[in-house]
């Protein structure tokens, strides 16, 4: 099943506590989306998430999900969905090592010459 779906502004809404809420209900507490694309959760559970659907691609489009071969809604959510399941993975070396490394090349440095 999938994570994500766009929200059809007709179905009721099941949130995280148990609370079931009408399409109106739904709509009056977050009222943007009677303006906008909302996502929604995909499971039972459809009020996990309520966020803007052209918002959140941009801002996986910033981390780096890539949306090139995406025309339509369901194909941007399965990428968000793929992308966050494989992170790309990165090169940076995180400041604990950075910082040993420097420490460890310190220590040789300043280790007596052997003749």
């Amino acid at each position: 099943m999938a994570r994500y779906k766009i929200y059809d502004n007709k179905s009721d809404v099941i949130t995280p506590v148990g609370e079931t809420l009408t399409a109106e209900q739904w709509l009056n507490r977050y009222p943007w989306a009677r303006m906008a694309k909302m996502i929604v959760g995909g499971g039972v559970i459809n009020g996990s998430v309520a966020l803007v659907f052209d918002d959140y691609v941009d801002m996986m489009r910033k981390a780096g999900c890539d949306f090139s071969n995406c025309t339509t809604d369901e194909e941007y959510l399965a990428a968000i969905e793929d992308f966050e399941d494989n992170p790309p993975v990165s090169n940076t070396v995180d400041d604990q090592t950075r910082i040993a490394d420097a420490l460890e090349d310190l220590v040789v440095m300043n280790m007596p010459d052997e003749n």
